[in-house]
């Protein structure tokens, strides 16, 4: 497993490229920071030490993306694959070979180590460091008897693409304590506050570390009052008009440069993956790698929705298709309203709509060409 860092080229400048080379076979693929992996692909090597299999995980790289998979052989060996993930075009392995369990976590180890002491440049990748500040090395020591809950620490991570409902965080939310719950509440302000000093609300940073900074030491000595936390934070946010979200990846170097470079990169009819970053009452705005676009709520689906907040919640991955561009002002117009089967697809599960759109954006095409004639 080797680790390189793209500095050069616009696009995919500070992009990190996993290769993965057996000796009859090499694989490689980009990981973004738009949808930094590194947390998942730590819990997925956890469940691979901890037997927790099989583990699955997707890397995601512009209607590209792969899946990781470990399914367990015996008690020293998997099967270990990397496939591609929602794409209709291409459905061939990439990898697919048997490793001892050791042999494959040493691998990622060594190699993320390495690249982190050799190569690594933090501040060209994103603002929240999730390499260097990853306790690697914990995935060679032995598991303890029970192995730790990674389907738990997953959907507090808000990963997992959605897939597996039961195991998302709602339901996860549920199973812990009350100051579990305030713990990993912390743990969004944290991430929450970054996001506000990187845009630079300097304001509502101070307004949110005055609310919080007690929050530790109520939960250390057993006085948490969570109603008086709650009613709080309305006041708190009513007052500076805030509004919780996920901290958006993005990296230090000149945005608008980036956003121009990506902007020239775009086509009609193009899928493309990326973030919910603002949800305003006509539609939400995506983070596409580098550029912000607008998903227009009349564009959401083809059955009538009454908010995007219906559909979409800060930070949700999302997949759409680009309808309209003006590139003199600009702006790029997206649907996913043209990539439901049926519809009213996005209101009911909008994987499907993710997993089909390939195909509905050929035809999307096809429409848009008989159009023209």
């Amino acid at each position: 497993m080797t680790f390189t860092q793209s500095l050069n080229n616009q696009i995919l400048r500070g992009w990190i490229l996993l290769r993965i080379e057996t000796d009859d076979i090499c694989t490689e693929t980009w990981t973004s920071y738009i949808f930094d992996p590194y947390q998942e692909l730590y819990i997925w090597l956890g469940q691979i030490r901890d037997l927790q299999l099989p583990a699955k995980m997707i890397i995601d790289k512009e209607g590209r993306e792969v899946e990781l998979i470990a399914e367990s052989l015996s008690d020293l060996l998997v099967q270990f694959r990397v496939e591609p993930w929602m794409s209709a075009r291409n459905t061939t392995t990439r990898l697919n070979i048997t490793v001892e369990r050791c042999e494959l976590l040493k691998a990622f180890h060594d190699g993320i180590i390495k690249f982190i002491q050799d190569e690594y440049q933090p501040s060209q990748w994103s603002y929240i460091d999730n390499l260097s500040n990853t306790n690697w090395g914990a995935l060679l020591q032995p598991n303890n008897s029970s192995g730790q809950n990674w389907q738990t620490r997953l959907a507090m991570y808000g990963g997992g693409h959605s897939r597996v409902p039961e195991t998302g965080r709602e339901t996860v939310w549920n199973q812990l304590t009350l100051k579990q719950q305030w713990l990993v509440t912390l743990h969004d302000v944290l991430l929450w506050i970054a996001n506000l000093a990187a845009n630079g609300q300097i304001r509502e940073v101070y307004a949110v570390v005055s609310l919080y900074k007690n929050l530790p030491i109520d939960i250390a000595l057993g006085e948490l009052d969570a109603s008086w936390y709650e009613q709080r934070k309305i006041e708190l946010y009513q007052q500076y008009e805030l509004r919780e979200n996920s901290i958006t990846r993005r990296t230090i170097h000149n945005r608008s440069r980036l956003a121009k470079a990506r902007l020239e990169t775009l086509k009609l009819g193009q899928i493309i993956d990326g973030s919910i970053i603002k949800i305003k009452p006509y539609g939400v705005f995506v983070d596409i790698g580098g550029y912000y676009a607008l998903l227009h709520i009349s564009a959401i689906s083809q059955q009538p929705v009454e908010h995007p907040e219906k559909v979409f919640q800060i930070g949700d991955w999302i997949r759409a298709i680009i309808i309209s561009m003006d590139v003199e002002r600009g702006r790029v117009s997206l649907s996913t309203s043209d990539l439901e089967t049926e519809p009213g697809d996005m209101l009911k599960d909008p994987l499907i709509v993710y997993e089909k759109a390939e195909e509905m954006a050929a035809r999307y095409y096809q429409n848009v060409l008989s159009k023209l004639q």
